[in-house]
């Protein structure tokens, strides 16, 4: 029995000398394979559904109906997302969104209100260009589709771009005036102090507006937890969120 259990000891101390000496060597072959395995554009082996909900708040530059358009814009909603690849997923979801912009039309000598199509002469005007301005709010319900993509080796860090569908409701019509060549400094001070006072109004009296259906370009990147917290950037603004597949998983 003794000498069994020399032989064993010994077996044993000259199996893990042998592992000490010659393990890399097994090892550098794996973590090549896995890396192999867990390439950009392999399948993804784990569940490929993601769904969850976001939030961003953002500063808009837009272009709608021929008008230049900037402001704020707040959305909230649910995403779901379909990874086949490792480094490449497709997202979209139902955003509500609200949205606070100023807009600038340009146009020749005959004003056209870009939001009605209305063509009105401007006594005085300038024989080449006319701006007019506004202020404007309204709610949305936004349908994003974006392509995103997963650089890192652990999947985490994601780059985002893709349009986004925007169908606006109880749009209102906070202000609305025009530029002239003839104006003089303050008055144009005056007018774009009116415009930013408007933006930032309540005021519930305001002209009901139409505005039609139109899309835009979201862009960006996001950092996803390993506990499911995502927190990122979505164009020039903030945005958050959770991915409630990690809850299943854990």
């Amino acid at each position: 029995m003794k000498k069994t259990i020399q032989k064993i000891t010994k077996l044993v101390g000259l199996s893990i000398i042998y592992l000490a000496t010659h393990g890399p060597a097994f090892a550098a072959p794996l973590q090549a394979n896995e890396t192999q395995q867990g390439g950009f554009f392999d399948l993804n082996e784990e569940f490929p559904l993601h769904f969850g909900v976001k939030f961003w708040g953002k500063a808009a530059i837009k272009h709608i109906k021929k008008r230049f358009c900037w402001g704020s814009e707040n959305a909230i909603g649910p995403f779901i997302e379909w990874k086949p690849l490792n480094g490449i997923g497709v997202q979209t979801g139902v955003m509500y969104a609200h949205n606070r912009l100023g807009t600038i039309g340009i146009w020749g000598k005959n004003l056209v209100n870009g939001w009605s199509g209305k063509t009105t002469p401007i006594k005085d005007a300038p024989t080449w260009r006319v701006i007019d301005y506004d202020a404007v709010k309204f709610h949305a319900i936004s349908i994003p589709l974006s392509i995103r993509f997963y650089p890192g080796s652990d999947r985490q860090f994601v780059l985002h771009i893709g349009p986004r569908l925007i169908i606006p409701f109880k749009a209102k019509q906070l202000y609305y005036d025009n530029f002239r060549i003839s104006d003089s400094e303050s008055d144009l001070k005056g007018k774009l102090d009116k415009i930013f006072e408007a933006l930032k109004s309540d005021e519930q009296t305001a002209n009901d507006l139409k505005i039609g259906i139109h899309y835009t370009w979201d862009f960006g990147f996001a950092y996803n937890t390993k506990s499911g917290f995502i927190i990122g950037m979505n164009g020039l603004g903030l945005m958050l969120g959770f991915d409630g597949t990690k809850l299943l998983s854990n």
